[in-house]
């Protein structure tokens, strides 16, 4: 096959995406024009609202997505397992993504750029996010960092997590960084004991008063100094190239408080 034939082959390719962070990445590569359909919670960038939605990341319409007609429908692993068996069944054919690292983010953005013929926006794009990380100013101590995703269950981030990473590059130290889990349950007790320097609380709704509440808590020095901070649960919590904003965002903030 030639290169001309392949990469017609490649532009023919269509999609539909049930991963936010993977839909931001086709519209930051300027392959939107691929996507057939995203899912309800692919809210990123604004343009997106114009696009044939297919139902949840969980719960897709599946009778919409036949009748598309994609060449790959885009999930998310091991979140979406049983979407993955459902599209086994179907015989409909998937691609699974599940960055835990900065560099697997890159490694999507990579894969995505070859599969929808955009190679060169795609090492555009790396080698501008890559440019973004040598911006960090060094913190004069590392502080630790609790990172809370809910609050019933307290659900938190351990060493496997892209979340640790994005701690860790921002010149924190995730004070559950020696679990192994990327993401559990961890008990009240373990946080107190821990004694993070700064809280950070990454999902909707969430009160940091209620946080300083909290039975047994109060020894704890985000909460004696009033360390707890609310941030945008999207931009933390999606492994996409807004990671990247993210680790920036939160080193300003630590440079602030230390």
């Amino acid at each position: 096959m030639s290169s001309i034939t392949f990469l017609t082959f490649l532009l023919s390719f269509k999609f539909v995406s049930l991963v936010p962070s993977v839909t931001e990445i086709f519209y930051l590569l300027s392959a939107e024009d691929k996507l057939l359909a995203v899912s309800y919670y692919c809210n990123y960038p604004d343009a997106t609202k114009d696009k044939e939605k297919v139902g949840d990341l969980l719960n897709p319409d599946y009778e919409r997505i036949i009748s598309l007609k994609p060449d790959f429908v885009i999930l998310s692993l091991p979140m979406q397992k049983q979407v993955e068996q459902n599209l086994k069944k179907l015989k409909i054919e998937y691609i699974a993504f599940n960055p835990e690292s900065v560099n697997e983010i890159l490694m999507v953005i990579d894969s995505l750029g070859k599969l929808t013929g955009k190679e060169e926006r795609a090492k555009f794009v790396i080698d501008s996010l890559k440019s973004v990380l040598k911006d960090l100013k060094p913190l004069h101590s590392k502080p630790k960092v609790y990172v809370e995703l809910s609050e019933n269950p307290i659900y938190t981030v351990g060493k496997n997590s892209f979340i640790n990473e994005v701690v860790e590059l921002a010149g924190g130290q995730n004070i559950f960084s020696d679990r192994e889990s990327p993401y559990f349950v961890p008990s009240q007790e373990e946080i107190v004991k821990k004694n993070p320097d700064v809280i950070l609380l990454l999902y909707p709704q969430a009160n940091p008063k209620k946080v300083e509440k909290r039975y047994g808590w109060t020894t704890i020095r985000a909460i004696k100094y009033h360390k707890i901070y609310t941030l945008n649960q999207d931009l933390f919590t999606r492994p996409g190239p807004r990671v990247f904003g993210a680790i920036v965002k939160l080193n300003r903030l630590l440079q602030s408080c230390f």
